[in-house]
């Protein structure tokens, strides 16, 4: 898609807008993407890159990059789109939706939806695949289209073929996700941790009430071809101190890349809190610091969960030592339990490693050092 949409900026003049349900920061968006597309093919010349824009000097045409969350004003005032490609369009609101489409409004103009599957009630998903229009053209593209489709993963296809049938037709076949209301239940357990890099993921309380939810770390690292997992329950609120000491003391003997802090309801709670927790790496001379950020998420809670621990069950292990609070919430988690906040957290981590650009561009580093 990038290359088609840079092949059409070539042809004639054109806007072009890069959008995702949520976009922090440039990094956030398909802008590296479509800077490596121009590289690759030798087209520098012909493109002035900056940090935040993409023009083509030949035509003029404009790639223009924006968040799509909160953001419906400066979407319905951006005039003149040809071409809107929605990237990870399986996340996009209802209400991004109905900001954006009428927004896209000029004579040919197309609006592009790039996504993996995930759930039928999916707005994207339900409004343009799973109904008939003919004003919409579905393409769907598979491992069977590639013709590069490496051996070793043809080999995990097959065993998740053999192992885990719904796990199989979600990642390989492209199909959306279909769980059950079970519990999730116990992990197989490594005595080591031995990871080659590992993210960490918060989900923050803001009540000491006993009884309310808990602050919740989990921490994920990449080991051969499974994911080693472990976590950390505390029942105080993450403005408490003592609390912020103690989880940094934890984080800290991981050293994740990248940790990231769950987004709540109230924006000022998200940068008090990020702000306190630089304040104290510096205050207890941690002497690795942080790569900080903040997550948005949107998605209904136990579909989160469900979804991403759930499918990848089995290519997963918990860290022996974990907290027993922690390791119980987790595996005694379905539906309607009245606490939530650790497998919750956990969802975030996985998710972080598989959708993270911070963590891509280290892991390819890491392969390239691994090579030479």
């Amino acid at each position: 898609m990038a290359t088609f949409l840079i092949l059409k900026s070539l042809e004639k003049k054109c806007r072009i807008l890069c959008t995702r349900e949520i976009q922090l920061s440039i990094k956030d968006s398909v802008w590296k993407l479509l800077n490596e597309k121009i590289c690759e093919n030798g087209w520098e010349s012909l493109f002035k890159l900056t940090e935040r824009s993409v023009v083509c000097i030949k035509t003029g045409s404009e790639f223009i990059f924006k968040g799509l969350h909160g953001n419906g004003q400066d979407i319905k005032s951006t005039e003149g789109i040809d071409y809107a490609w929605v990237e990870e369009a399986q996340s996009v609101s209802r209400n991004s939706l109905e900001i954006l489409i009428p927004t896209i409004r000029r004579e040919g103009s197309q609006i592009i939806f790039t996504y993996n599957p995930l759930f039928e009630e999916d707005p994207v998903h339900a409004d343009y695949n799973l109904t008939d229009r003919d004003d919409v053209l579905k393409i769907e593209m598979n491992w069977r289209d590639n013709p590069w489709f490496p051996d070793v993963l043809k080999q995990d296809l097959e065993y998740d073929k053999r192992t885990n049938e719904n796990k199989y037709l979600h990642i390989w076949e492209g199909k959306t996700v279909a769980f059950t209301n079970e519990q999730i239940g116990a992990f197989l357990s490594v005595a080591k941790w031995n990871c080659q890099y590992s993210v960490a993921f918060i989900d923050p309380s803001f009540s000491d009430r006993v009884g309310t939810d808990s602050t919740a770390v989990a921490i994920v690292g990449v080991r051969g071809d499974f994911l080693v997992f472990t976590g950390m329950l505390w029942q105080k609120s993450i403005a408490d101190v003592e609390t912020r000491k103690n989880m940094l003391d934890f984080i800290n003997l991981f050293s994740p890349i990248e940790t990231v802090l769950e987004s709540q309801l109230q924006p000022s709670s998200n940068v008090f809190s990020l702000d306190a927790l630089k304040q104290d790496e510096i205050k207890y001379g941690y002497e690795v610091r942080n790569l900080w950020s903040i997550k948005h998420q949107t998605r209904n809670k136990h579909e989160r969960i469900m979804s991403i621990i759930g499918i990848q069950k089995d290519s997963m292990r918990i860290l022996d030592g974990t907290q027993p609070a922690f390791s119980l919430e987790v595996s005694r988690y379905r539906k309607g339990v009245e606490h939530d906040d650790a497998p919750d957290s956990l969802a975030g981590a996985v998710d972080t490693l598989a959708t993270s650009s911070i963590i891509a561009e280290y892991a390819r580093a890491l392969k390239l050092v691994r090579d030479v």
